[in-house]
């Protein structure tokens, strides 16, 4: 039996206690699953965290612990030592037996050489109809990630837009999705950088973990399912919040901060616990993926 750590950053949604359930209620019952959970909450906190097993959390009121960076990093401190580590959002479903499912997969590319496979793509979709009941599409497509939409974004700030493709064949993954990272424990070494708010995370993480000797691979099959904002409706029905809402001049001043600390590190090369790692270059993660960081080009 292996261990999981499931590491989740939630940002006052109520969705929160339904994903641990729903975690626990499809798991197989080959692995043990634990729970690291930061929950930030906005003036009051009416989110109820269930009481299961192996659950840890650090819950504080926002703007205290707000943007990507910060969060992931005080839910990673709840880490202990399992034999895998699973990153998702507050807003997730689960098909059945994934945990066994994704064990499995990196079992198989660690057969084929792999050290650190690292599992992502973006997940499938549930959402809730007019009458709020929860729909899950249980596809088991999985996507790669394609850079090659907006390349001004690249030359501006050295972060590409990302959206999903179909696979054509390939395993390989160029980038991450930040809902859905499944790998070994040792990924819980890594610093998340409290500097980083939201947008230029993903490729930040990309970036760090291949150059930190992790290899980036899809999944066999789809295991996450992920509320996605939903933009022809006003209101979410799930009633979610955003931190640009509510702390729209904070959030302005960290994203800011954010996308020239990305910057700094991409144009620097920087290697540190909160930049790139030391096992491969930024050059080669570049090659790899296809983005030249020296001329700021997208080379698809």
């Amino acid at each position: 039996m292996a261990s999981i750590f499931v590491q989740i950053a939630s940002y006052h949604d109520f969705e929160l206690p339904k994903t641990i359930v729903h975690a626990l209620k499809q798991k197989s019952g080959k692995h043990e699953i634990h729970f690291g959970v930061f929950n930030c909450y906005y003036r009051t906190n009416d989110i109820y965290i269930p009481k299961v097993d192996n659950l840890k959390i650090i819950e504080k009121e926002a703007p205290a612990g707000i943007g990507v960076g910060k969060s992931r990093n005080i839910a990673n401190s709840l880490y202990d030592g399992q034999d895998y580590y699973l990153q998702i959002d507050s807003h997730t479903r689960f098909k059945k037996d994934w945990d066994d499912n994704l064990v499995s997969d990196i079992l198989h590319y660690q057969s084929c050489g792999s050290e650190k496979p690292l599992l992502t793509t973006y997940p499938g979709t549930y959402r809730y109809d007019n009458y709020l009941q929860e729909i899950i599409d249980w596809g088991e497509h999985v996507n790669i990630i394609y850079f090659g939409d907006t390349p001004e974004e690249f030359t501006r700030n050295l972060i590409p837009g990302q959206r999903a493709v179909e696979p054509e064949g390939t395993v390989t993954q160029k980038s991450i999705s930040a809902g859905f990272i499944f790998t070994v424990g040792s990924f819980s070494e890594m610093d998340f950088n409290n500097k980083i708010a939201f947008w230029g995370e993903e490729i930040f993480i990309a970036a760090k973990a291949w150059t930190s000797g992790f290899d980036l691979f899809t999944p066999s099959k789809q295991q996450i399912f992920h509320l996605y904002y939903d933009h022809d409706h006003r209101m979410q029905r799930s009633n979610r919040r955003h931190i640009w809402n509510d702390f729209p001049q904070i959030f302005e001043k960290m994203d800011q901060e954010s996308k020239e600390e990305i910057k700094m590190i991409f144009n620097t090369n920087k290697v540190a616990k909160d930049a790139l790692g030391d096992i491969r270059t930024l050059d080669d993660f570049g090659r790899y993926a296809g983005l030249d960081f020296k001329n700021k080009q997208l080379v698809l």
